[in-house]
């Protein structure tokens, strides 16, 4: 028999605190038709391949003490009907009507007294397609396990088996221990903590004799825990001394209501010509042009970029890919600095598959997870005050998710369009989801109406990137090895080789004006074709040289007269 009750774990119940009425804490996305579903079917599908996971029939029981974890418990009065609604699209049905619409439900809160999910089966979208859109809170699990739990209600090939007469299961509280769950969680405590007690007097036992028969292994477990302890200290005070991101036109108040949008697929193959051109994964070259595209919306705000990063919250999954699925939350966040001040995409790629690669190798990632489960236990006011602060970091969360390379099936439908949005803790205004499926990639982007109006804006920028880079690259246009690949354009090659440069093309581009301002901090303008310096400094500094030069051409004619 399955439990009534289940505690919340500490991760999942830090999620359940995040909720607010301006970021709702819900993740949500859909699978678009080319054609209307069968509805019966439809409802099977949900009953059989959905609700065989329990904790979509719970809803959640909050701590009257408002202290401790959230409980799981089967809703007494379940039904199927109340989750899932039959809507029609309004004339005409569009593209943008269907924004509209998943606009307003995103922004809309889901019902505290049922469990925390709801679809919506839309009809009359684009000459007689339909669209299937699921909201689901980040409580019962995190957005990878959610796409893939989605996807795996699909079939590889259409006119699939299916059965319609398993038996839905309601929450009936028969069990016992629903009339006392605060004394079941105390002991569901005392068995847990025994268990921790026995297996840690084991692993003692194991490193006492082994420092006995090896005294060497005492220093080693010392290298081995002094490391963790410094990465751990290190990576936290990081955290805690990153100043606040630039204000923007992504960062202010948010109101209630949220803007959706979504571009149209763009070849993957593609994509992948590009990447493997530069060395580059794929992911690398979806994030310069996102970079791309935010400082395009940003110059079009009037907005300063010359030397701006925007700092990103990216999703890392840290179960394994190939493990069965699993609800919960079982991923942690890094912060990856945007660098939206380099203009020419090359050195964008660059720039940014350094950077990534660096926190590949850092070990943010674990050490955020602890610190969001610590979170977890604490009350609801702590763990949003902590969310606040570190959300107050960054500019917005960005998440790439590899669907699968093949067509699916739902309810006997070819699935011909994927997308989803991720939820934005603390003040967070912006949010970019990145998927892939059957040979193609879209991007998601959720706003804040009142920061971001019209999001479409950035999605027709992100598609110039790309079809700029893609032209370059077809046109054989594009130099593998710039000049310059660091942060600020910092000139990384010797006078010498310079000087070779210069003597084998007769001509030098520095990229980046070597000339210094009045606060003393280096040009951002573009240097002019044969020269160190830009067009505004190059007059000025060609003339203190000429000065330069005849003063030294007189102290020399004064040297000759004196002798």
């Amino acid at each position: 028999m399955a439990r009534q009750v289940e505690i919340m774990s500490n991760i999942d119940n830090f999620w359940l605190h995040m909720d607010h009425p301006t970021n709702l804490m819900i993740i949500t996305g859909y699978l678009a038709f080319d054609e209307p579903l069968d509805f019966g079917r439809l409802l099977e599908t949900f009953k059989n391949r959905l609700l065989c996971y329990e904790r979509f029939k719970k809803r959640v029981i909050r701590p009257m003490s408002g202290v401790g974890n959230a409980t799981w418990e089967l809703d007494p009065k379940f039904d199927l009907r109340s989750h899932i609604h039959r809507v029609a699209l309004p004339s005409p049905g569009d593209k943008e009507t269907l924004q509209e619409l998943i606009s307003d439900l995103t922004a809309t809160p889901l019902d505290p007294t049922k469990p925390l999910w709801q679809a919506h089966y839309i009809e009359n979208y684009n000459n007689g397609g339909s669209v299937l859109f699921v909201r689901i809170h980040h409580c019962i699990a995190d957005g990878i396990a959610l796409i893939r739990l989605l996807l795996s209600m699909a079939d590889i090939e259409p006119n699939a088996a299916w059965s319609n007469n398993i038996p839905e299961k309601k929450g009936d509280k028969t069990s016992s221990i629903d009339f006392f769950p605060p004394l079941e969680g105390v002991l569901k405590k005392i068995s847990r903590a025994r268990r921790q007690i026995s297996r840690a007097s084991k692993f003692l036992t194991k490193e006492i004799e082994a420092s006995i028969s090896n005294p060497g292994h005492v220093v080693d477990r010392a290298r081995l825990i002094s490391k963790y302890a410094v990465d751990a200290t290190s990576v936290i005070s990081k955290l805690l001394l990153l100043p606040a991101d630039r204000k923007t036109a992504f960062r202010g108040d948010l109101g209630v209501r949220k803007s959706v949008a979504w571009c149209n697929p763009l070849p993957l193959e593609d994509i992948k010509s590009i990447g493997k051109y530069f060395n580059a994964t794929i992911n690398d070259i979806l994030v310069s042009m996102v970079t791309g595209a935010l400082r395009r919306y940003l110059q079009q705000c009037n907005n300063l970029v010359g030397d701006l990063d925007i700092r990103m919250a990216m999703p890392v999954n840290i179960r394994p890919m190939d493990a069965a699925i699993e609800l919960g939350n079982q991923f942690s966040l890094i912060l990856a600095s945007l660098p939206v001040h380099i203009d020419d995409p090359v050195l964008r790629i660059r720039e940014i598959q350094r950077r990534l690669r660096d926190l590949k190798e850092a070990p943010d990632a674990i050490i955020a997870y602890t610190m969001l489960n610590a979170l977890g236990v604490s009350s609801a006011k702590l763990a949003k005050f902590g969310a606040t602060m570190f959300a107050n970091k960054m500019t917005g969360v960005m998440s790439n998710v590899p669907g699968p390379r093949f067509p699916l099936y739902f309810a006997n439908k070819e699935i011909k369009d994927i997308m989803f949005w991720v939820p934005r803790i603390g003040g967070l205004g912006l949010g970019i989801s990145i998927i892939s499926y059957n040979g193609k990639v879209s991007l998601g982007i959720c706003t804040d109406t009142g920061l971001v109006d019209d999001p479409n804006s950035i999605l027709r920028h992100f598609e110039n990137e790309f079809r700029m880079l893609h032209g370059m690259y077809k046109a054989g246009q594009i130099d593998r090895d710039p000049l310059v690949i660091n942060d600020r354009f910092q000139d990384t090659i010797s006078d010498a080789a310079k000087e070779e440069m210069a003597n084998s093309s007769g001509a030098i581009q520095a990229i980046r004006c070597k000339a210094l301002t009045r606060s003393g901090t280096q040009c951002h303008n573009r240097a002019a074709t044969d020269s160190i310096y830009c067009t505004i400094h190059l007059s000025k500094y060609e003339h203190l040289s000429d000065l330069k030069v005849s003063s030294e051409s007189d102290d020399d004619d004064r040297t000759a007269s004196a002798g």
